[in-house]
């Protein structure tokens, strides 16, 4: 029980940008399309647009902090 209330407690920012870019995602596959399979396919293609500047602004800042 103390790893998963120390997993819950350890929130950082990268975790909740990886939240609330998934929940966004899912929401925006469910108004986008109709069928199950094509709604999984819109949620990883989102996903994955959604979450390219995070990616790229994280890597930049951490090669900001290394020079």
């Amino acid at each position: 029980m103390s790893a998963l209330r120390a997993a819950l407690f350890e929130w950082d920012l990268n975790r909740v940008a990886r939240i609330g870019c998934s929940a966004l995602a899912v929401f925006l596959a469910r108004r986008v399309t109709d069928d199950v399979l094509i709604g999984l396919g819109a949620m990883v293609v989102f996903l994955v647009v959604l979450s390219i500047p995070w990616d790229i602004a994280e890597r930049l800042a951490n090669r900001s902090r290394d020079s």
